[in-house]
């Protein structure tokens, strides 16, 4: 039998399977080299820039860099040889390359190890008694298994890259060239860390050569670079080029995310090295990104900035709830879009305010800085005000970023106060002679701004109770007209008696409760009858040779009705006056009552001494007239205690008793001319004529010491005021000049001339002061004495405003005492001498001018300021086309022309003003046969109210810019000027005539015949 064939080692089987692992061992060498390499490197590098560094940081000097160098050689060895030593382990057998192939793939299932197992020792194939055929299948197998796994290994072995310690390798690399560029200093301790013997000691002293200076880059510095402001508000972009001087400076901007736009930028100045530039941007509505650009294209360029913008907080839109009160008899009512107010006094304002973004705090901001808070929510805020006074104000709101509402527009308040009731006595309008048997009728008429509550007229007999007539309707009104017929006989007079009545009338106010008028009081005076008189004149006839009768009124029946109103215009003014002032006032009337008790009481005994009472013929009338001094004595004594309403009894009484004493005489006149029987008529008349006589020559000296005079008297008391004012303004033209000579030779004087002197002046000053003040308080209780007399109301306003003026003067007088200087002190003191030389010239014109002359310059003057109002109306139109619909009412308010136009309407409310003055002094001065020119000068005057009152709301709306509103206005001024201007030209007595001729066709008629 023979023996098989060996198998050898080197088949074709085992070749592959070795060339294999020689493929698996070349990859995982080349990956544990990069591996390792990279390790080496990145630790060099760590030690190389760790070393540098600590080079840097430490003092310089050979040891130190000799000790770095050995450190670092001493790291490097290191790292060289734990990377050989990894190298050398790569050197592995086939055996144990086949054991890291199986546990990589254990699908072989050491079928690898058993075939280079058999194919190391082929004699052991024998001795182990294994077929060689069986080992040749083993070693087939292998190959093909392995070849299957092939693929599998090279992926293996490609996912054991090393990329991570690659890249951090290469990062290292790229480090460490960055840094070495960018750092001299880093340059040089890394080039002696790796060499520090290169340069010897003598190189240590030689001087570092200077750098090459390479020309400098542009540097373009913009401000304020990145912002935030308000939108609406103004910014400038300035640019500082250094480097550099072009000429091209462009400011780039967007405001959108695409679109760019360009702006030629303006030099402002250049040096030597560089300009600057700048770009105004007028008012920022949108945000902005913008650069800057030199050149023509964008190679030098700033980088981008953003101008960000943000709304202050304000208020946009105010409605406002009106809650008007009770006694106006409003409804209430909203309005949208408002902020402006026109409101009666009292008026509850709720304000819903709309703000252009959430706030956290908002407050209402008077002119002086009073506020009131706003609850707010969001973006809305309510507020509620009252309606007091005439105010401005502003809403100041707080957003959450805190910013604060600026430059917020003004709104007005305008409170209407609730005005007292008017009165008006149409008829009779005045003390009035009665008959016992005659039936007076009484029309009155009251009116106010919302309605009346109370309208009674008051009337009784002395000694009889008080009889009320109300005239007020059920329903409200604002206007009521009354008509009360007085029945005389029903009183049951004589002559001798009289009648007294008054009215009272009040509104419905309910804040500080009705307002309430008391008018004058007024005289029915009750004279003998008709038949009466007819006897009288019969018996004169009779006579034939009887002096002619008096009067059936005496000086002493009007100075004791004067008493009488006095005491009561007083009593209803004692809570509006000072205490002072009225006891003042009250003793005047007390010497006076007691004045005319002394003199009635003289004349009678004069009159005793004179004339024979032998037939007791007036033995009744100085009875009488002996009981009104008793209750003339008692009246001036209560009013020495000011109880004014306990004297008025005494006073009427009083009056009563002398009408008796009138009216026997006149009875008296009716028996002399039947006993006379037509002979000896004159000597018994004049016995009667003497009692007459008397009560004019000692009464009528004494008479309206503090009522409105008559013009007679009026004009003497004119006169003398006239007089000292003359002589006030003399002293005071001479003091003027004192002060400015004293000014003058001011530098000229030593201290103690310089004080004397001023003292003097000073001195000289207080003494005109304190004479013109005595001659106001003269004037005032005149004046305040004139208010008591019937018809006398019209020239009170006047009389009101001369007093104000005179203590305007006192003022300025007081300020020139107390002036620091003399230049001071003459400046003032001439305002005052300019003042006074004023008041001579109106008290001038008040005793000169005749009415006729007066509604002559009336009728001019209302022309004159119909022309004005009509240029004022136009210009106003005119300023309102100019300024268009864009510019806000504070710009308005601001418009110099508009300011122009305020001042010229001011001028033409004081032009209304000297019309009013001048139609209460046509009332004063008309008599008894100008009836008719006191009529319409009245209502005149009552037409100027509404028109004074549209005149101040123009003013205000003129002052706040409202420019088209203010048009408005004007307009309906100009109506009311028109109408003003005919009523003043149908005051002169020709256009009156025209008046009455063109409305009576009867009297036409006439005058064309």
């Amino acid at each position: 039998m023979s023996r098989p064939e060996t198998v050898k080692p080197d088949s074709a089987s085992v070749i592959k399977l070795r060339a294999a692992l020689a493929g698996v061992r070349k990859r995982r060498q080349r990956l544990l080299i990069l591996k390792q390499t990279s390790l080496v490197a990145i630790a060099l590098i760590a030690a190389f820039l760790g070393l540098s560094t600590l080079s840097v940081s430490l003092p310089g000097g050979r040891g130190l860099d000799a000790l770095l160098f050995l450190a670092f050689i001493a790291i490097a060895g290191v790292l060289v040889w734990r990377y050989l030593r990894t190298l050398a382990q790569l050197r592995q057998d086939d055996r144990q390359l086949a054991g890291y192939v199986e546990s990589r793939l254990p699908d072989l299932e050491q079928r690898l190890l058993t075939s280079l197992e058999f194919s190391s020792d082929p004699d052991s194939v024998e001795q182990r008694g294994v077929s060689q055929q069986f080992v040749q299948q083993l070693w087939d197998d292998a190959d093909t298994q392995l070849g299957a796994q092939q693929q599998r290994l090279l992926e293996d072995a490609d996912n054991r890259m090393p990329w991570l310690p690659l890249s951090v390798a290469g990062g290292a690399i790229l480090t460490l060239v960055v840094l070495l560029t960018a750092s001299d200093a880093l340059w040089r301790a890394g080039s002696s860390l790796l060499w520090p013997f290169r340069a010897g000691p003598e190189l240590a002293l030689a001087p570092v050569p200077e750098p090459v200076v390479e020309p400098a880059d542009m540097v373009i510095s913009v401000e304020p670079g990145d912002i935030s402001m308000q939108r609406g508000r103004a910014a400038t972009i300035e640019v500082r080029i250094e480097n550099a001087i072009p000429d091209d400076v462009r400011l780039r901007m967007r405001s959108d995310q695409v679109n760019w736009y360009d702006a030629n930028m303006q030099r402002d100045g250049s040096g030597s090295n560089g300009a600057a530039f700048s770009y105004y941007l007028p008012a920022v509505e949108e945000d902005l990104v913008y650069y800057v650009s030199v050149g023509e294209g964008d190679d030098e360029r700033s980088r981008e900035y953003r101008i960000t913008l943000y709304d202050l907080p304000q208020a946009e839109q105010i409605d406002v709830a009106y809650d008007f009160p009770e006694y106006t008899g409003i409804d209430d009512f909203q309005e949208n879009d408002s902020g402006d107010f026109v409101v009666p006094e009292g008026t509850s304002l709720t304000l819903d305010i709309m703000f252009n973004k959430a706030v956290t705090q908002a407050d209402l901001v008077f002119e002086d800085d009073t506020r009131i808070p706003v609850t707010v929510d969001g973006d809305r805020g309510q507020v509620t005000l009252i309606a007091e006074q005439d105010r401005s104000y502003r809403v100041l709101a707080t957003d959450f970023e805190q910013l604060q509402t600026e430059d917020a527009d003004i709104y007005y308040l305008r409170t209407i106060p609730d005005e007292p009731p008017e009165l008006a006595l149409h008829s009779p309008g005045r003390d009035q002679d009665v008959m016992p048997l005659e039936e007076v009728i009484l029309q009155v008429e009251a009116t106010d701004d919302y309605g009346l509550s109370d309208f009674t007229l008051h009337y009784s007999v002395i000694g009889s109770d008080e009889v009320a007539i109300d005239f007020l309707p059920e329903e409200r009104t604002r206007n009521v007209t009354g008509n009360q017929m007085i029945y005389m006989e029903d009183l049951v007079v004589s002559p001798g008696d009289f009648v007294s009545y008054y009215l009272t009338v009040a509104d419905y106010n309910g804040l500080r409760g009705p307002q309430e008028v008391v008018s004058d009081i007024y005289f029915l005076q009750v004279v003998p009858t008709d038949q009466e008189f007819r006897r009288a004149s019969g018996g004169q006839q009779g006579g034939g040779g009887g002096g002619g009768g008096g009067d059936t009124g005496s000086a002493l029946v009007t100075l004791q009705k004067d008493i009488i109103a006095a005491t009561w215009r007083l009593r209803q003014q004692q809570l509006n006056m000072d205490q002072q002032q009225f006891s003042d006032d009250v003793a005047v009337i007390a010497e006076s009552q007691r004045d005319a008790s002394e003199r009635a009481q003289m004349s009678i005994d004069r009159l005793s001494e004179r004339v024979n009472f032998a037939d007791d013929s007036y033995g009744n009338a100085v009875t009488y007239l002996q009981r009104a001094i008793e209750q003339m004595e008692a009246a001036a004594a209560d009013l020495d205690q000011l109880a004014l309403t306990q004297a008025m009894t005494p006073e009427q009484q009083a009056l009563q008793y002398v009408l008796r004493a009138e009216a026997e005489i006149n009875q008296t006149d009716v028996s002399f001319q039947q006993q006379a029987g037509g002979g000896g008529g004159g000597g018994s008349q004049q016995e009667r004529q003497d009692l007459r006589e008397l009560f004019d020559m000692e009464m009528g000296q004494n008479e309206n010491r503090y009522e409105t005079p008559r013009q007679a008297s009026q004009g003497g008391q004119n006169t003398e005021e006239a007089s000292r004012l003359e002589e006030l303004a003399r002293r005071q033209e001479g003091l003027t000049r004192a002060q400015r000579n004293l000014a003058r030779r001011l530098e000229e004087m030593d201290e103690e001339q310089r004080r004397r002197e001023l003292e003097r002046l000073r001195r000289d000053q207080e003494q005109i002061s304190n004479e013109l003040a005595q001659l106001q308080q003269q004037m005032s209780r005149r004046q305040q004495m004139s208010q008591g007399q019937q018809n006398s109301q019209a020239q009170a306003g006047g009389s009101s405003q001369q007093l104000e003026q005179m203590q305007r003067t006192i003022e300025q007088m007081q300020e020139a005492a107390q002036a620091e200087t003399p230049a001071q002190a003459a400046a003032r003191s001439q305002r005052a001498l300019d003042s006074l030389r004023e008041q001579q010239r109106q008290l001038a014109q008040q005793s000169q001018q005749s009415p006729n002359q007066l509604v002559q310059d009336l009728a001019q003057r209302g022309q004159q300021l119909q022309q004005q109002q009509r240029q004022l109306q136009q210009s106003l139109e005119d300023l309102s086309r100019e300024q268009g619909l864009g510019q806000s009412r504070q710009s308005a308010a601001n418009d110099e022309g508009l300011q122009e136009l305020t001042e010229q309407q001011q001028r033409l409310r004081q032009e209304l003003e000297e019309i009013d003055r001048m139609l209460r002094a046509v009332i004063a001065r008309a008599g008894n046969d100008e009836q008719q020119t006191l009529a319409q000068a009245q209502e005149a005057t009552r037409a100027l109210r509404p028109l004074r009152e549209q005149m101040d709301t123009s003013n205000r709306v003129l002052r706040n810019g409202m420019v088209n509103l203010a048009v408005d206005i004007e307009q309906d001024i100009a109506e009311a000027l028109a109408d003003l201007s005919r009523d003043l030209q149908g005051l002169e007595p020709g256009n009156q005539l025209a008046q009455q001729t063109d409305a009576d066709p009867i009297n036409q008629a006439a005058a064309d015949a």
